[in-house]
């Protein structure tokens, strides 16, 4: 990509539109980024860009769509120049030249260059804001500022546009915040843990459907390693390495090529997942190796029909009945109603006698996937040689398997098996879940996404200590600020880290230890003298009722003699979820009570008291239950030095009493005693 650059250079006694002539020029003709065999004229670049207005889709567009003729020229050559020297995966240029392009038509009437000015450039922001996400327009913002600076100092238009910068503010990084929104957000990104033991538990009964071996041992590679489901899909099937470390110990790993910038390398699997990963590869290479044979025998005898286990035993030119053609292209032949109808499907003249295997193999070598002999060009994977190379309908449901047209499935066919298709009302679409009869503990489908495991090892990966290099390479990112997308850990989590690594930081003790900061132990727990336990949504409550009434009217999660359990069984994970939609709700009256006490309400400062305790303590209860330093059954029970309690109010209000001499000393005395042995009301 990088074989073949020049930097363009105006000149200074040319004026502008002579100098974008000559920009235009060199981009189209000189410069071989995107290949030396580059249509300039086509509106759809691959794997580079389509030149389309804002708002089209990128497939399926009309000639209608393209960029305005007094534009598009332009827009491909800056496309085609920013590209080549500063190559990126996200190609931001498309959204800053499509909004300009919108602008230029909606102020000026027309889309050439010459008339973009400060106006123009505003006006796309007001485009980029309205139709990208937050964002997404803040990177097209970006974009067009370097735009600007640049057709400015390469003097393509009138105007200096050097000074523009784009308004539009970076949004909040989700991955950096905290709160129950972003908690929430980012737990959307993790997998269930009920749709992981789920599909497990399918992969471990060994399925014997194409369908069900294709979507388990690929959802058991993307757990092995964090590989992106398009580098898993490219996977060549000699993919497999062994090599002794400095130690001798032998580690397995895949040859694979990264699609986001660091090239070929090796994906090293940790020891404790290389049985699953051997187990699913050779699952996937069983399933796809006769696909790879005839992939090999298109590549090298394409003038050769294929000679199939159901191929008619006949001369390659001698005619054929209605069946032997179905049985060739391997089409429904159950009776000659059967093979007529499918060869009529198949746009095949439906008769005996009029077809040979020379004629159908003509036919046949028409229709192999576009781009063939090679899967991934770029990255040298041909069809003969790839993993996930199958026949057409391989992992079908209805129409049988081709046995002499290849196929290969994307990210698109191995996230619809994993989900269920709620949009399509009617469809009769099952995910690998339905199918085997797997429901959420709430009765909902479940679902699973290729991302979602990435997410998962990051994070896990971070927790354990690795370091940011080590993770950008095995991850295969060529930033380690990439890294930062995908860690899921809690501020609680990272706090605790941080303190392990500096022990001048104690927030939550020397060493970054927490348990010297859950309140009750499990000893003193079980040593408590009371009586019968009484369960609660949250937990469990220690209350000596006989001795007295709840003191806190059934606000358990405030009260010192409430105990809550860590996730032991289905149970205590359902308590945990109820926990957090109590926080969720106490954040939106803990603000509404705030906004009541900046009004000046009456009584507004008791409520905003009373609920940001309550956040805080919830807080600090999911934070603790959460915590991988925590044991599974822990018992946790919250201290709070200010604890409030109706009886705690009412001899405070005796004691106020007795102060100010209201109250003589005896029956001061008499009242303290009364309502500390429990006799009141």
């Amino acid at each position: 990509m990088m074989a073949d650059l020049r930097h363009f250079s105006s000149k200074s006694e040319l004026s502008a539109s002579e100098n974008l002539a000559e920009f235009i020029r060199m981009c189209r003709d000189a410069l071989t980024v995107f290949g030396v065999d580059l249509c300039w004229n086509d509106t759809s670049w691959p794997k580079a860009a389509n030149f389309t207005k804002l708002g089209v889709p990128s497939e399926g567009f009309q000639a209608s769509d393209r960029l305005d003729d007094a534009f598009i020229d332009f827009a491909k050559a800056y496309f085609r120049y920013q590209q080549g020297h500063h190559p990126t995966v996200t190609k931001n240029e498309s959204k800053a030249l499509r909004v300009i392009e919108a602008a230029l038509l909606k102020t000026m009437g027309g889309a050439k260059l010459a008339g973009l000015d400060f106006a123009i450039l505003d006006e796309a922001v007001v485009l980029a804001m309205g139709h990208y996400s937050p964002m997404a327009a803040y990177h097209c913002g970006r974009e067009l500022q370097r735009l600007a600076l640049f057709v400015s100092e390469k003097h393509l238009i009138p105007s200096d546009l050097s000074t523009w910068k784009s308004p539009i503010k970076k949004p909040p990084d989700i991955t950096i915040q905290t709160g129950a929104k972003a908690k929430a957000i980012q737990e959307k990104k993790m997998p269930s843990q009920e749709a992981l033991n789920a599909l497990a538990e399918i992969f471990a009964n060994d399925p014997t459907g194409p369908k069900d071996i294709f979507t388990t041992s690929t959802f058991a590679m993307t757990m092995c390693a964090p590989m992106r489901i398009s580098e898993i899909l490219d996977l060549p099937a000699d993919c497999e390495v062994e090599e002794k470390d400095s130690k001798g110990v032998v580690q397995y790993g895949w040859r694979f090529y990264s699609a986001k910038g660091y090239e070929g390398d090796i994906k090293w699997i940790p020891e404790i997942m290389v049985p699953v990963a051997k187990k699913a590869l050779s699952r996937i290479r069983m399933l796809t190796e006769s696909s790879r044979k005839l992939a090999e025998w298109v590549e090298n005898c394409p003038g050769k029909p294929y000679r199939h286990t159901e191929c008619p035993d006949v001369a390659d030119d001698e005619l054929l009945t209605v069946f032997q053609a179905c049985a060739f292209l391997g089409l429904a032949r159950d009776s000659r109603r059967f093979c007529t109808g499918s060869l009529r499907g198949a746009k095949l003249e439906a008769k005996d006698g009029v077809h040979t295997l020379n004629s159908l193999w003509k036919y046949v070598l028409a229709r192999q996937p576009k781009g063939f002999p090679w899967l991934n060009q770029e990255k040298k994977i041909k069809y003969s040689n790839a993993l996930f190379c199958m026949s057409r309908n391989l992992i079908g449901d209805q129409r049988g398997t081709s046995p002499v047209i290849l196929w290969a499935p994307t990210s698109n066919v191995f996230n619809n098996n994993l989900s269920p298709r709620e949009s399509l009302q009617g469809s009769n679409h099952q995910s690998i879940f339905d199918r085997h009869g797997y429901k959420a503990s709430n009765g909902s489908s479940l679902k699973l996404t290729s991302h979602q495991s990435r997410h998962l090892l990051n994070t896990l990966a971070n927790r354990g200590g690795l370091t940011q290099e080590q993770l950008a390479k095995w991850a295969g990112r060529a930033d380690p600020k990439q890294n930062r997308v995908y860690n899921h850990m809690s501020e609680w989590e990272m706090v605790a880290k941080a303190e392990a690594l500096d022990t001048s930081l104690t927030l939550f003790g020397p060493k970054g230890e927490v348990s010297l900061h859950v309140p009750v132990s499990t000893q003193e727990i079980n040593l408590m003298e009371r009586g019968a336990v009484h369960v609660s949504l949250w937990g469990v409550c220690s209350h000596d009722f006989i001795m007295s009434p709840c003191e806190k009217f059934r606000d358990c999660l405030n009260c010192e003699e409430h105990v809550c359990i860590k996730g032991q069984g289905k149970d205590n994970v359902e308590r945990l979820v109820r926990i957090k939609m109590r926080l969720s709700q106490v954040e939106k009256d803990y603000t509404e009570a705030q906004e009541a006490v900046n009004n000046g309400y009456s009584g507004a400062d008791r409520w905003y008291e009373y609920h940001q305790k309550t956040v805080e303590q919830l807080r600090q209860l999911i934070e603790i239950l959460e915590s991988p330093q925590i044991p599974e059954g822990a018992q946790i029970k919250l201290r709070d030095g200010k604890d409030f309690n109706h009886l705690r109010r009412v001899i405070r209000a005796k004691a106020m009493e007795a102060v100010e001499g209201k109250m003589p000393d005896a029956t001061l005395l008499s009242e303290m005693s009364r309502l500390l042995d429990g006799r009141h009301g």
